[in-house]
């Protein structure tokens, strides 16, 4: 009798442990050991970022993603984002191109599309001021956002914008405190 009631104790006990390790877990999220972006990025605490250069027939984009970024990166908390002259590196970051892709066809009428994929393409360079030199050297970043068309296609992706930026924006951020 005794036995038994020591193991139920026990399996209670490893049951107490499997619904309370998610939790626990969860709460380390987000923090990072050792210095961002590795070797590379050793030092580093500020960065600024000029506004973004556009070279896509999509007017006003710079400064929505330039806006995303610096939101990024303050939400992020890894750099923070200072003016020209007290920075530790320099973000550029140049829109190049853009893109739709098909997804799925509206179900009535196979031949035309109902969603689409919108990617947003680029390239971001950072200097490193107290190394004296890039180092990240022109790497291509992207992001995307899906969309449903409507009677009006510009509408549609004008709508999604903020959402494709916001996306761009995290995988900047990705790209230049992981140092990938």
């Amino acid at each position: 009798m005794r036995a038994g009631s020591k193991a139920r104790g026990s399996g209670r006990a490893w049951l107490l442990l499997l619904l309370l390790l998610p939790i626990l877990t969860g709460c380390s999220g987000g923090y990072r050991l050792g210095a961002i972006g590795g070797k590379q990025m050793h030092g580093l605490r500020t960065i600024w970022i000029p506004t973004v250069r556009n070279k896509t027939i999509i007017p006003q984009l710079q400064s929505m993603v330039t806006n995303e970024i610096i939101s990024a990166f303050d939400n992020d908390g890894s750099l923070r984002t200072v003016g020209p002259g007290e920075a530790d590196a320099e973000l550029d970051v140049t829109l190049t191109d853009f893109t739709r892709i098909p997804i799925r066809p509206e179900l009535l009428d196979p031949l035309t599309t109902a969603e689409y994929r919108f990617v947003l393409i680029g390239s971001a360079t950072l200097m490193n001021r107290k190394l004296g030199r890039n180092t990240i050297n022109g790497v291509g970043v992207s992001g995307s956002s899906f969309f449903f068309t409507q009677i009006n296609m510009p509408e549609a992706q004008r709508q999604v914008m903020p959402w494709v930026a916001q996306d761009f924006a995290k995988r900047v951020v990705t790209l230049v405190t992981e140092g990938w």
